[in-house]
């Protein structure tokens, strides 16, 4: 509304100078009449703005885009009335004017008009519906008057009227791209505020996770070393099963690493998917009952041509969620043929979530406040992960949810035919074959735990320590079937500096790197070089299933 302050008082200064010009010409009480009516719409003008200060739209219970809409309404209303009024200047001025006095009063209008462009170049209609009785009427009549043979008075109107409304649209069009920059700058702010949030809370609560399996395996350890006793199978156990939890919650971290470097495959095969989810009822039926809950299934037998272990990765993260947010009541996993989809539903009655946080739920680190904090509390990475994994595998993922009601995922996937369905043949197991293993490591504790691994299945372990000790291992008789190699060594060098030293004595050597290294370019440079990565923390188990998918390549 400041731009209605600028014109009411440039249209008074305006009728002023009119008046002055044709106060000898023109009858008085017209005169009067016009420029009552410029002062009659001005003081109207003034009275509005005052009441739009004394009240802004907070005071009268109006949201933004309704008060301004209201005020854009009569903006529109006062611009149609000043251009009425400056469009009646020719028809009540110009009968007795001379060429002189049309003139100068044109160029006064040019300049009136022309001032406001650029405030008023922001509500192009507004404008325009001003510029047009007032050029209109001013054109028309300059064709009455007789120039001789100028022309140029005579286009004077129209030209200006174009160029003025091409401007007022260039100068709209300026202020909403500075408008939209502005806007987004602003939500960019906010999204990167609210992210450097979440990693705040990531980091407090990923180490307090941390902090407590490793302190649980660390005082076993030492339990364990001070009490020949306590060294058994329980208390072996329970190590293992804290080792296992902070290499759970590492392997969270690296899952999305992985994904956003491109490194994950898809291995597809036609797959049962009744069999594969009976397993992960059974994985997750004792998680339900320490909690009371009832997990409940209606699971018809159908195939479908999926990567089974990523299918399996969305859906533990899935029931993971909904046993972590549900208190009381039951979650339902259901799974049924539609047309020529499978549908996979997790139902839960759990907190539920608004539209709003279901979108920022697939956001790394976001937990919501009114999901009740659990000893269990995850670190907000699971639905993350099955985004990018649903992305990854083409599954169409959908949400449905209502607070204190619950949640819905609902999962699409083409079915398959079963007569695809191959038998799998059974590899013989790397721990049947004894192999010789050229290990490179250079942390003593890491190399001493990998030997042994190896050793306990009879594998043949050499352990080189740098590149040094590689090349003096390979002039030995002594040469190895596999190469195990730790991805950062000392000195700057790295796996494929070792695999370049190796190849060059056994070019057919196969070949296994062990990683630490999460940056998305290093796991995209370890997958183009075409390598069996494996991640750490790694397992036994881990290390094993790579041996045998190497084992073709051995003779």
């Amino acid at each position: 509304m400041k731009e209605v302050g600028s014109r009411m008082v440039t249209s008074v200064i305006g009728a002023v100078l009119v008046g002055m010009m044709f106060y000898s010409s023109s009858s008085i009480e017209i005169l009067w009449l016009w420029f009552s009516a410029i002062t009659f719409v001005a003081l109207n003008s003034f009275f509005i703005i005052r009441y739009h200060h004394k009240n802004p739209p907070e005071n009268q219970g109006r949201n933004d885009l309704q008060y301004v809409r209201i005020w854009h309404w009569l903006n529109l209303y006062l611009s149609i009335i000043w251009g009425i009024l400056w469009a009646l200047t020719p028809f009540l001025f110009f009968p007795d004017a001379s060429q002189v006095q049309v003139l100068s009063v044109l160029m006064l209008v040019v300049v009136l008009v022309s001032t406001p462009s650029v405030t008023m170049g922001c509500y192009p209609d507004i404008y325009i519906t001003f510029l047009t009785p007032v050029f209109y009427s001013f054109g028309w009549h300059l064709l009455d008057v007789d120039f001789g043979d100028e022309w140029l008075p005579i286009i004077i109107a129209p030209f200006t009227w174009v160029s003025l409304v091409v401007f007022s649209i260039m100068i709209h069009r300026t202020h909403m791209e500075a408008i939209i920059l502005r806007l987004e700058h602003h939500s960019s702010e906010k999204l990167a505020l609210r992210r450097n949030q979440a990693k705040t809370r990531f980091i407090a609560v990923a180490s307090h996770d941390l902090r407590q399996p490793i302190q649980a395996a660390r005082l076993y350890a030492e339990a364990m070393q001070a009490n020949s006793q306590l060294r058994n199978d329980d208390t072996v156990n329970r190590l293992t099963d804290s080792l296992h939890s902070a290499s759970g919650l590492l392997d969270r971290l690296l899952d999305i690493s992985k994904i956003d470097a491109g490194v994950v495959e898809l291995h597809k095969t036609v797959q049962p998917i009744d069999a594969l989810l009976q397993r992960l009822i059974s994985t997750h039926s004792i998680q339900a009952e320490q909690k009371n809950l009832k997990l409940l299934s209606d699971i018809t037998s159908t195939h479908a041509n999926v990567d089974a272990n990523i299918v399996s990765e969305i859906l533990d993260n899935l029931l993971t969620n909904a046993i972590r947010y549900t208190h009381k009541g039951s979650i339902h996993l259901n799974a049924y043929k539609k047309d020529d989809q499978i549908i996979i539903e997790v139902l839960d009655s759990g907190v539920g979530m608004t539209r709003l946080q279901i979108d920022e739920a697939f956001e790394e680190f976001v937990q919501f406040e009114n999901h009740v904090l659990t000893p269990t509390q995850g670190m907000g990475l699971g639905l993350p992960i099955v985004k990018r994994l649903c992305t990854l595998h083409e599954i169409e993922l959908t949400i449905d949810s209502e607070i204190e009601k619950g949640t819905c995922v609902r999962l699409s996937l083409p079915a398959s035919d079963v007569k695809q369905l191959k038998p799998e043949i059974e590899p013989i197991p790397s721990t049947q074959r004894n192999l010789r293993i050229l290990l490179v490591e250079d942390e003593e504790q890491v190399a001493d735990a990998m030997s042994a691994v190896l050793v306990s299945v009879n594998h043949d372990v050499s352990l080189a320590t740098s590149l040094d000790e590689v090349q003096q291992t390979l002039t030995l008789d002594w040469l190895p079937h596999v190469l195990i190699t730790d991805d950062r060594l000392a000195d700057g060098k790295d796996a494929l500096d070792v695999i370049a030293l190796v190849k060059k004595s056994l070019p057919d050597i196969s070949i296994i790197v062990i990683t630490g290294n999460t940056s998305p370019e290093r796991l995209q440079v370890l997958r183009n070089s075409g390598l069996t990565v494996l991640f750490k923390p790694v397992s036994s188990k881990a290390i094993y299933e790579a041996l045998d998918l190497v084992l073709n390549g051995i003779d």
